[in-house]
């Protein structure tokens, strides 16, 4: 979702109900913004952002009903 290889060794993903709020709300909170939300190609809308810790954040909304 970034367009270019950045992830630190380690990273974590959260399931959010509306990814662009989420990230808004992040980077309010002291987040730094890496790539605003995007679309995937598996149906998915990501962001990723670092957390003032230095740890990577993906927030991620499924676009796909769940079956």
């Amino acid at each position: 979702e970034v367009g270019r290889p950045i992830a630190p060794r380690m990273r974590i993903a959260f399931e959010v109900s509306d990814s662009p709020t989420m990230t808004d709300a992040l980077v309010d909170a002291g987040a730094e913004l890496i790539a605003a939300p995007v679309e995937t190609p598996w149906l998915s809308l990501n962001a990723r952002l670092t957390a003032p810790a230095g740890l990577q954040i993906t927030v991620f909304q499924e676009l796909q009903p769940k079956a």
